[in-house]
């Protein structure tokens, strides 16, 4: 585990809280962890943005499905 640079934001996923904050760990590529006093999550910077994407076109397929794209872009 690094030092951490500084806190990217939060969020919500149900009734829990998230922290997202950004790692420089001893390894060349930063790290992004996303934790709460329960769950922790790290992630490399590829991964995170992967990660991020994946979720963008799974949110932006739905709203095709459900027809509710117009309404959304």
């Amino acid at each position: 585990m690094g030092e951490k640079i500084k806190d990217l934001g939060q969020i919500r996923l149900g009734k829990d809280i998230f922290t997202i904050e950004l790692n420089n760990p001893e390894s060349p590529e930063k790290e992004i962890h996303i934790h709460n006093q329960s769950s922790r999550i790290a992630l490399g910077e590829r991964a995170f943005c992967k990660m991020c994407a994946d979720i963008l076109l799974a949110r932006k397929q739905l709203m095709i499905l459900k027809g509710l794209d117009k309404e959304y872009n």
